[in-house]
This record gives structure tokens, sequence and C-alpha cells, in this order.
């Protein structure tokens, strides 16, 4: 998901990790290419917020003013399992957008989930099973 605000780029990823076995996402907050905040694992409501500090227009506007503004940046993500997540950005408490994250990696849950099931079907059957295959 990418939004744009005040000539600023925010965007919301996610990934399959290793961190937690590629069976639950990991979600990241950018702003202009960097990144501000990342959560995830086996959650059903991850949430993303930083506080930053830009200097925009209005400063500009005002010279006496020294201070520069704060923004609370805020995304709420709904992830059932990682399936087409829904994620609500909120700057300063004020809805900005509101879309469907697309996941990378979505093969990986599904390989370690064959991995597991094969491994623990061989160690089910036993070695004199497969060898007699083998032969």
């Amino acid at each position: 998901m990418e939004c744009s605000w005040k000539n600023h780029s925010i965007r919301i990823t996610g990934n399959w990790v290793a961190r937690y076995l590629f069976l639950a996402p990991q979600y990241e907050l950018w702003l202009d290419d960097q990144r501000i905040d990342a959560q995830g694992g086996p959650r059903l409501h991850p949430k993303l917020e930083a506080i930053v500090e830009l200097e925009d227009d209005t400063s500009e506007d005002d010279p006496s003013s020294e201070e520069i503004p704060r923004y609370h940046i805020e995304a709420n993500i709904l992830s059932i399992a990682g399936l087409r997540p829904l994620c609500e950005l909120t700057i300063d408490g004020e809805p900005v957008s509101s879309e469907r994250i697309k996941v990378e990696n979505t093969l990986n849950p599904f390989l370690v989930i064959f991995i597991l099931i094969t491994t623990s079907w061989m160690l089910y059957i036993g070695p004199d099973v497969l060898r007699s295959y083998i032969q």
C-alpha cells in the first residue's frame, strides 16, 4: 500500500520472513524510502506507528516559527493469516488511506508446511519402507 501526503511518500509493505518460520508475515512502515517501524508475527491486529518531525510548507511561510511540527503516523492492520491484510492509515487521528497490503513471498508458508508434512511422513513410515522403494 502506498499513498502520498504533504509531498511525502508513505508505504506499508508485508513479507513472509524466516523469523517466524515463514508462518507469519512482517509488516514495515516506510516514509520517503526510510523504514520507521516494523511489526509482525502471529498477531491478528499488528500496529505500526511512529512520531516524525517534518519540515513542511507552513514553516516556510512563517519564518519566526522555529518549531518543527510533529506528526503521529499510525497504521492499523487486520491480518488473518496474512491473507490480503487490510490497512487503515491515520495521521494525527485523521484517516488518510484504507487499502489492502500486498504481501510478498506468499509461497514461503506453503513450502514450509509441505516440508514439515513430508518429513513427518518419512519419520512415521520409517527407514525400512523408504529403502524398499529406493532398491
